[in-house]
């Protein structure tokens, strides 16, 4: 009755988890729903737990669009966090968490609210969840020393390329439903960004690294032609002339040139 180590509820209430969820601990399968390719929908959010499968305690509650490659990603996470030390723990004795599928949720659904009102019974039930903070956004709730923790973690931490890989072949040829689509639409409609953020979108759509900048205007003062720095760095002609009028990359220091 269980595909994967994910399970699905056909309840949605938390009485209704609860007395479902008191004959799956118990090694019974009525009322339960195998997981398989077509049971989440896309566009849909999902509200899960994850459950020790040794002990059968529920250990966390999280949210996603996708469960099941949700699940598989926290099974390859080594961060310093209270969960991922519990999984790797689970995988370490040859296990694997149980997912379960809490409350299914349309795209325009309240999901911070539902996640956080599952944590929180969670929580007054004596679930020993490893959630860090009260749900939601992930910010509320979060003590200092834990905000401390999770920037020690994530401080100077960059993907591996093999890690790379897998991440653009599983996000090529990904489409939104067109209800997910105007929802993010919705959501950015009227957006304002301050100017430090637009400067760090702005680098992080550039072609060049500071250092190459650095090595054209040195380029161009030693005399080299536009047209071959701009084959040579793979750029068009008219970038290399903004460069050297500073009208792109205009905040690139270059106090380091010497001419």
């Amino acid at each position: 009755m269980m595909s994967r180590g994910i399970i699905v509820l056909n309840e949605n209430s938390v009485p209704g988890l609860l007395a479902t969820a008191g004959n799956i601990f118990g090694q019974h399968c009525s009322g339960v729903l195998t997981m398989n390719d077509s049971t989440t929908s896309p566009g849909k959010v999902y509200i899960y737990s994850l459950t020790d499968p040794f002990t059968g305690e529920i250990r966390y509650v999280g949210k996603s669009i996708r469960p099941r490659e949700r699940l598989a990603n926290q099974c390859n996470e080594k961060s310093n966090t209270h969960r991922c030390h519990w999984i790797q723990s689970v995988l370490a004795k040859g296990g694997r968490p149980i997912q379960t599928i809490l409350e299914e949720l349309s795209p325009d659904a309240d999901w911070q609210e539902a996640e956080k009102r599952w944590i929180a019974y969670g929580r007054e039930q004596g679930w020993p969840l490893t959630n860090g903070t009260d749900g939601g956004d992930g910010v509320p709730g979060l003590s200092g020393e834990a905000k401390e923790r999770l920037l020690k973690t994530w401080k100077g931490r960059k993907h591996k390329p093999e890690s790379l890989l897998k991440i653009g072949a599983a996000s090529r040829n990904r489409k939104h439903t067109p209800e997910w689509s105007q929802l993010m639409h919705d959501k950015m409609k009227g957006r304002v960004f301050s100017p430090d953020h637009l400067q760090k979108i702005s680098r992080s759509l550039r072609k060049l690294t500071d250092d190459q900048v650095r090595d054209i205007r040195r380029a161009l003062a030693n005399g080299e032609l536009q047209k071959q720095l701009a084959v040579k760095y793979g750029v068009d002609k008219g970038t290399i002339s903004n460069i050297k009028r500073k009208v792109s990359y205009g905040d690139v220091p270059d106090e380091e040139i010497q001419s």
